[in-house]
């Protein structure tokens, strides 16, 4: 585990730039910024950055991510796997919600019970408990998940911030629990006393709340008292306030906000791979891209990788070779298995396609990754219709199986640290029929070879399964690998927090460690 220096948590974007406010450790309260409104309080209905972050700070989870892709103890203090089909789980006996009520294996079972119900509706079902259906039941201290299908990554995706565990007065009242204002639904550290949609947020740190992990390094210093959280896309502002000292954290992907903070000796900087970017044709009926794997031929022949790079991120993103970076195990290698820029080529198919995409305004750089995008398409002969939306509404609206999409590029955040969860993105069953899959394509070749990396129970056979799934993609031409996006924190001296190979957790901010 990383620890970053940091000022952490919220920001109030009118705030004064004129003699800085009082630091965190002074007052406990940290400022920040999320980059959209929380699509909903109900981890898992949670769509987009800023909705995760949030559920990762109102809800405990089982198990939680630790250095190397190692798991460590959350709400479940012993857990094994029988099998890939067969889980235990025995739920510590300290642990409470935010009204009092004991977190018992009862409630946890009830809450992921909520998660893998049909009727929910959650695009994270899958990513959790694979694509079959899970049997969740109590016993005593005990939770048991049994899986129709076998699935050996269920351990990782009960440490997500999604799979959060809501509690019994969440649950009772599903309108409530969605818009955060049910202060008993919440399991974690820290609860909502002020939601102002497209303003602002406060969150108050639960009075005590000792139900911290212990990771391999253990946390250092106090939890803040108070998260204040601003909402904003604009960077140049952000990275104003911060230089003022009105905002103790900044996520920035804007590499020209990042250089700013090069001469300032008390700010610290990290970079993460926070997603990755690929093209994700919608394959429904009826929409211009089913059935023409020509089209999408044509659309991966018009996209330079390396300019679209250019755009998004100042060249400074890793130029990918299919959904994941290049640092995760089973990724493919072979650039030949990839379209080669043509844009003659794609310009004999493109001509005078009706092509609407979706575009996302969450920062500078998805807007301009969209605007290329878009360009590219034009100047091959397309007919391209651009409809650009903030990042809740962007995500919430291609999970819709209905929606008017014929092609995006997703910044997806594979949060579990498994190819398999950006897989199902363009692979299995659609967002509408109860999966993952965005593109609804039908491809029986990739989904038996996603299947069996699903049920394998080493790490060989699960790459071998994988690398043939990946290899169908292509030769389907279902996705267009485009780039990482890399995320940089900029924190000053007064907190850390932790951070896990490329994932930040915000529920580690700890003001006055060293």
């Amino acid at each position: 585990m990383r620890r970053i220096p940091a000022l952490a948590a919220v920001a109030i974007l009118t705030a004064a730039c004129g003699t800085a406010t009082a630091g965190p450790a002074e007052t406990g309260t940290l400022r920040t910024v999320f980059n959209a409104d929380p699509s909903s309080f109900d981890p898992a209905l949670t769509q987009g950055q800023q909705s995760f972050q949030a559920a990762s700070l109102l809800y405990d989870t089982l198990l939680r991510r630790d250095d190397g892709g190692t798991l460590v103890h959350g709400l479940a203090s012993e857990w094994t796997a029988e099998s890939p089909s067969a889980y235990t789980f025995t739920v510590r006996d300290d642990a409470t919600c935010a009204d009092g009520t004991p977190i018992t294996a009862a409630v946890v079972a009830a809450s992921l019970s909520h998660l893998a119900d049909p009727k929910v509706g959650s695009t994270w079902k899958n990513l959790v408990f694979g694509q079959g259906d899970p049997t969740i039941t109590a016993e005593g201290a005990t939770v048991r998940i049994a899986l129709s299908e076998p699935f050996t990554t269920l351990p990782q995706g009960l440490a997500i911030p999604q799979s959060g565990i809501v509690c019994p007065a969440g649950l009772a009242d599903p309108d409530g629990l969605a818009a955060g204002s049910v202060p008993g639904a919440f399991s974690g550290p820290y609860t909502v006393t002020d939601a102002q949609q497209g303003l602002s947020y406060t969150f108050e740190l639960r009075a005590g709340y000792d139900a911290w992990p212990e990771f391999a390094t253990p946390l250092t210093g106090t939890p803040p008292k108070r998260l204040e959280i601003g909402i904003t896309t604009d960077q140049s502002t952000m990275a104003n306030q911060i230089l003022a000292g009105d905002l103790d954290l900044g996520q920035f992907a804007d590499p020209d906000a990042v250089q700013r903070f090069t001469a300032q000796p008390d700010l610290h900087q990290y970079t993460v791979t926070n997603a990755t970017a690929y093209v994700v044709f919608n394959q429904r009926p009826g929409r211009v891209f089913a059935d023409r794997q020509d089209l999408r031929q044509a659309v991966a022949k018009a996209i330079d990788q390396n300019a679209f790079n250019a755009i998004f991120s100042r060249g400074t993103g890793d130029v990918l070779r299919s959904v994941v970076p290049s640092s995760f195990a089973c990724v493919n290698t072979d650039t030949g298995l990839l379209e080669r820029h043509d844009p003659d080529a794609a310009a004999k198919e493109l001509g005078g396609a009706r092509i609407t995409m979706f575009g996302n305004t969450a920062n500078r750089q998805f807007s301009g990754g969209a605007d290329y995008v878009y360009q590219v398409l034009a100047d091959a002969g397309a007919d391209v219709t651009m409809n650009k939306v903030d990042n809740a509404t962007f995500w919430s609206t291609i999970a819709e199986g209905n929606a008017d999409w014929d092609l995006v590029f997703l910044g997806d955040l594979n949060s579990v640290g498994s190819i398999s969860a950006s897989l199902d993105r363009v692979l299995g069953p659609a967002v509408e029929d109860g999966g993952r899959n965005y593109s609804a394509s039908d491809n029986p070749e990739g989904e038996a070879a996603f299947a069996d990396g699903l049920a394998a129970a080493d790490e060989r056979s699960r790459c071998a399964a994988f690398e043939r799934a990946q290899r169908s993609l292509f030769e389907r031409d279902d996705i267009v690998p485009l780039a990482g996006s890399p995320l940089t924190y900029v924190t000053g001296p007064d907190v850390t927090v932790s951070v896990f190979d490329d994932y930040v957790d915000l529920a580690t901010l700890r003001i006055g460690a060293s």
